[in-house]
């Protein structure tokens, strides 16, 4: 993959914010952050659930809108980390201030990525919409509906994910600009 799109890195970094201050990585927010998603994303699966084609609509909107945001909030980001540069020295709080930026990149960053991925996946899910797709041979063919076993799982998933991760960065941002 060429360097210039392999986002690896920054969902690696993402993960490596979800740490606790002995800067282990924290269970806790680990489940909150992939288990619920996966949980939502496999009740869909059990009970077969395919999202309408208002609701695809309906999440490449947010997925839209909140890549627009999130673009302007990094921003906000970079200006804060301009602003304690200047203080570098006299600044007790500097250290953790730089870290929480830091930290705040990668969130933000994250959730762009997520969002890419959430409007791509519900444009192929309302592409399919419902129409089943045939596997196998001669008389032993089975039907999948790929949009309500693919499309909608990863959809729920990423959706989910990016809520909460939207939830991190607002109260981070929050810590970060109330710090005095």
């Amino acid at each position: 993959m060429s360097s210039k799109i392999n986002v690896i890195g920054i969902i690696i970094g993402h993960i490596v914010t979800l740490k606790n201050t002995d800067d282990k990585i924290s269970i806790a927010d680990c489940a909150t952050f992939f288990g619920i998603p996966l949980a939502i994303s496999m009740l869909s699966l059990f009970f077969g659930y395919g999202l309408s084609s208002g609701v695809y609509s309906l999440l490449v909107n947010f997925g839209s809108i909140f890549t627009a945001l999130l673009l302007s909030v990094l921003v906000l980001v970079y200006e804060q980390e301009s602003k304690i540069e200047v203080g570098k020295g006299l600044d007790p709080l500097y250290k953790a201030k730089k870290e929480l930026l830091n930290q705040l990149y990668y969130n933000i960053s994250y959730s762009i990525i997520l969002s890419i991925v959430l409007v791509i996946s519900c444009l192929l899910g309302s592409i399919i919409d419902g129409k089943p797709f045939f596997v196998g041979f001669g008389e032993y063919k089975s039907q999948i509906k790929f949009d309500v076993y693919l499309f909608t799982p990863i959809s729920l998933f990423i959706t989910s994910n990016v809520i909460l991760t939207i939830v991190m960065i607002v109260k981070r941002v929050h810590a970060l600009l109330t710090i005095k």
